[in-house]
């Protein structure tokens, strides 16, 4: 009978040191990374791949705005013709008006200039009501008795009224001229504004835009301190 043995396992032998030309051992062998590092290498990569998704979808995200299609001159009364359209990178200071928002900007009068090219913001735009053609501005200072109690605004519709100085009898007439009668069937408030700080007698400043047949009529009656005023329609507050 043959009997046999398995060969007998080697011992553990350490990696053998080997020292170099300074006098430092070193060892040689494979080197194991513990789990939490590989976790932290995972979590790192997701990251940046997160952030880089998030700058390309901000980056191919883009609005559509208005600008000017060519130099414009302060005054200026924009038209369709005047007005283009641009595409930016979208973001959250975006002050420009959106190009759905274009047709708004129609009619609107310009502040300052700008150039061909130029972002559209309200802030070029004039707050003043536009002057129509065949109208002029005229001034008048006003005493409380002389307007309504219901405090005048840009926008309002008035009657301009011939009336009489403090003292001076009424003469009510039909005809354009005579105290009592109308100057002014409808005219604009264009803006209203304290009186002169030497003028303590009057209340208001008041602008309006007349037709311009009527405005030496109504500046002379003005002059004169013999106009009244009254409310017709209110504008748009």
């Amino acid at each position: 009978m043959v009997t046999t043995t398995a060969p007998a396992r080697p011992a553990f032998v350490s990696p053998p040191e080997v020292e170099n030309r300074h006098g430092l051992r070193l060892v040689t062998g494979t080197h194991q990374r513990r789990p939490w590092q590989i976790g932290l290498g995972i979590a790192l990569v997701l990251v940046c791949a997160a952030v880089a998704g998030a700058l390309f979808q901000s980056s191919a995200k883009r609005v559509t705005i208005v600008v000017a299609a060519k130099s414009l001159a302060a005054g200026t009364v924009l038209t369709p013709a005047d007005l283009g359209t641009a595409t930016i990178p979208a973001s959250g200071d975006i002050t420009a008006m959106s190009a759905a928002g274009s047709a708004a900007l129609v009619g609107q009068q310009l502040d300052t200039p700008v150039y061909a090219g130029q972002v559209m913001v309200r802030q070029m735009l004039s707050t003043t009501p536009q002057l129509a053609g065949g109208e002029q501005v005229v001034g008048l200072l006003m005493k409380g008795d002389q307007m309504p109690s219901v405090p005048l605004v840009a926008g309002d519709s008035v009657q301009v009224i011939a009336v009489p100085q403090p003292g001076q009898g009424s003469t009510v007439g039909g005809t354009s001229g005579t105290i009592g009668s109308t100057l002014v069937p409808r005219a604009t408030v264009f803006a209203v504004g304290p009186p002169p700080t030497n003028q303590t007698q009057y209340e208001a400043s008041v602008s309006l835009e007349v037709p311009s047949t009527d405005a030496a009529t109504v500046t002379a009656y003005a002059a004169a301190d013999q106009v009244g005023l009254s409310l017709v329609s209110e504008g748009q507050k």
